[in-house]
């Protein structure tokens, strides 16, 4: 495909995940952040992006079984996008939690709760931001905010979860330690009871 940018980007991703897909498809259940949206529009990379459907279609067939769309790529592609990138995740058939078409979309979407390999573990997905771009349309980013995600969960725990996972991205780009409001937001989530934190960024 020709994007926009003067580069040619792929379309078949055969083969890019063979030395991890071991890995991945071991696990009983395998979590990725899709750190792009996948729009029916030009595709492009940096700074904002826009990858193919057969990316998607590749990082399932390696293992993994949940997308996270809540990133500070989330809107590249703006509302449209967003809503485009859950249609053809949705078309897969793939879980997915981060972002929604809409406040009842994430109503029926959360909690999230999953039986892997005999435990009930309930996902979360946040994000600090989108790089200065803001919805206009009625479409949901989940960012970080503290008495949303103490109600989420709250409400996951109360669907049965007996671990909660929160997935966040946050923190500084390039920046290998955490910085105060990610220490600060850990403690607040250890608080709340959540087991697992995994950060992305």
């Amino acid at each position: 495909f020709e994007a926009r940018n003067p580069f040619v980007i792929a379309s078949n991703y055969d083969g890019y995940f063979d030395a991890v897909a071991p890995y991945i498809s071991e696990a009983d259940y395998s979590v990725v952040n899709l750190e792009t949206p996948v729009a029916n529009a030009h595709l492009s990379g940096y700074p904002c992006f826009n990858a193919p459907i057969e990316y998607v279609d590749e990082l399932s067939s390696a293992g993994f079984d949940l997308f996270l769309t809540a990133n500070n790529h989330t809107l590249d592609r703006r509302d449209k996008g967003l809503c485009q990138t859950i249609a053809r995740l949705d078309s897969r058939k793939l879980d997915h939690i981060g972002t929604y078409v809409n406040i009842a979309a994430r109503n029926k979407a959360i909690p999230m709760v999953r039986d892997i390999n005999g435990f009930k573990v309930g996902f979360l997905n946040y994000t600090y931001g989108t790089n200065g771009i803001s919805l206009s349309t009625d479409a949901v980013v989940d960012y970080i905010d503290r008495d949303r995600m103490s109600a989420d969960i709250k409400k996951t725990r109360a669907s049965g979860a007996e671990l909660v996972c929160v997935c966040i991205h946050w923190g500084d780009e390039y920046k290998l330690l955490p910085n105060s409001h990610q220490k600060s937001l850990a403690e607040f989530l250890k608080n709340q009871g959540v087991e697992l934190i995994i950060g992305s960024h």
